[in-house]
């Protein structure tokens, strides 16, 4: 391969990944404002809003009554007030950034650990991008463990 042919791929490579590392931080913005979003409603009892903002697919998947109940149960389980996190960070690996950029991938996936003055819980968003927005599709709240949590390390 000739140099000018070397130069011209790194070239492209440098541009493909820069592009592709600004569209991360975008999307991930999003992303944190949304996660933000919910939580703001979340705390304030705001079942319904949630579900009004929320994506068709999670309208087709739960009426109103049942995603709204969901979400009380979740809140009646040591979940008075949810704080904030700081940044929702994308996992991708390579092949997800060539899908996002090349395709226009618009599903995206986070996990996050949310605290509250009680105990510890793994939030699992799912979201649709569309015209700019993060859309809610999906949504999860396990809890993990009660405060202050202890690690078990199993030596079997």
């Amino acid at each position: 391969m000739t140099a000018s042919k070397l130069f011209l791929l790194l070239l492209l490579s440098v541009c493909f990944f820069g592009c592709a590392f600004q569209e991360n931080r975008e999307v991930e913005n999003k992303l944190t404002k949304s996660v933000s979003n919910f939580h703001a409603l979340f705390n304030e009892n705001k079942f319904n809003q949630i579900y009004s903002e929320a994506d068709d697919e999670l309208k087709n998947k739960f009426t109103e009554q049942q995603f709204v109940s969901y979400l009380e149960v979740v809140k009646g389980n040591d979940v008075e007030k949810l704080k904030d996190i700081t940044h929702v960070w994308l996992k991708d690996d390579l092949k997800d950034v060539a899908k996002r950029i090349l395709v226009k991938k618009t599903k995206f996936s986070n996990v996050e650990l949310a605290f509250t003055e009680k105990a510890m819980f793994r939030e699992k968003f799912e979201w649709n991008l569309r015209s700019g927005e993060a859309k809610l599709t999906a949504y999860e709240m396990e809890k993990i463990c009660d405060k202050p949590c202890r690690l078990v390390i199993d030596t079997k």
